[in-house]
């Protein structure tokens, strides 16, 4: 999510459809893929150099990176990193080579090993209007207190129903070259898998809403949500993305999502990676971002 608006940004990036650096195709066969949403704060938030350490440190292999900006030159320089630029938030950069990209540039076909490739999507819906904000009377951008779970789901889907309906169109093609495939963003919008009956009762969430973004995601295309698969009770694993920042009034949720398909990728495990609290699998000491990242880690096979 987006409190200030950034429109800083390097130029080479607009210019640069995908850029490779490796000088040869990886050759050893990869049976394990470290996949992460990333959304680094304005192009890196607290500290860039420290947003890099954390790319390092988690070794992600492939990286969704929103609210990219300035920052991504440093980061695909630093890591000498193959990258995807759908714009100048949305960046996905890999260890592996890129051999393909979709229409809006939001996904892109990775080489893994001579025998393996993934498709990997990457988006940053709107942040305004925020639904959460609306039904619980937070001040933000203007948008207008919402009082029950049907405005909220309908204010939802018309903020975000063109960026999901033409990545989903855009995954339906890749998925014909029968390969894994995963997604990765900051949905600015929660889960329907946790603003549910039981979620409300336990005081996680204020009412059940059917929020679209992830379902159209899910039922239209099959994908799973990775971290809700690996951990199915959203009570004991709430894994709020939003936000390691202190606030004096806040809605804490899980708006950052990691997603995948196909018959030949299965999870290993789900990380979230944040600063040092109890909320946080993977921790950091000066961790950088108002988001905390979600680290997938899964099996790829034949």
């Amino acid at each position: 999510m987006r409190r200030i608006f950034v429109t800083i940004f390097v130029s080479f990036i607009f210019v640069t459809q995908f850029h490779a650096v490796f000088a040869q195709d990886n050759k050893d066969a990869v049976t394990e893929l470290k996949v992460m949403s990333f959304n680094i704060w304005g192009g890196g938030g607290k500290s860039i150099d420290e947003t890099i350490n954390v790319i390092k440190s988690t070794s992600a292999d492939i990286v969704g990176l929103q609210e990219a900006n300035k920052g991504a030159e440093k980061i695909i320089k630093s890591l000498s990193l193959h990258t995807c630029i759908a714009s100048q938030s949305c960046v996905i950069v890999s260890r592996y080579p890129i051999v393909q990209t979709s229409p809006s540039k939001k996904g892109c076909k990775i080489k893994l090993d001579e025998n393996k490739f993934v498709w990997m999507f990457n988006v940053h819906l709107p942040h305004c209007p925020y639904g959460p904000y609306q039904l619980n009377d937070i001040k933000y951008c203007g948008a207008p207190v919402l009082n029950n779970a049907k405005d909220a789901t309908n204010t939802a889907w018309r903020t975000h129903k063109n960026e999901v309906e033409k990545t989903i169109a855009e995954i339906k093609e890749a998925q014909k070259d029968n390969c894994p495939i995963f997604l990765t963003g900051d949905f600015n919008e929660p889960s329907y898998l946790d603003w549910t009956e039981k979620a409300a009762k336990a005081g996680i969430c204020k009412i059940p809403v059917e929020w679209p973004s992830a379902k159209a995601f899910i039922e239209q295309t099959n994908l799973k949500d990775s971290y809700r698969t690996k951990y199915p009770d959203e009570v004991k694993s709430k894994g709020h993305t939003w936000t390691p920042l202190p606030a004096k009034r806040e809605i804490f949720d899980r708006i950052d999502f990691l997603f995948h398909h196909g018959a030949k990728v299965e999870i290993i495990d789900v990380k979230i990676v944040g600063e040092k609290s109890d909320l946080s699998d993977i921790k950091f000491e000066k961790y950088p971002s108002d988001h905390r990242a979600v680290l997938g880690i899964f099996k790829i096979k034949n």
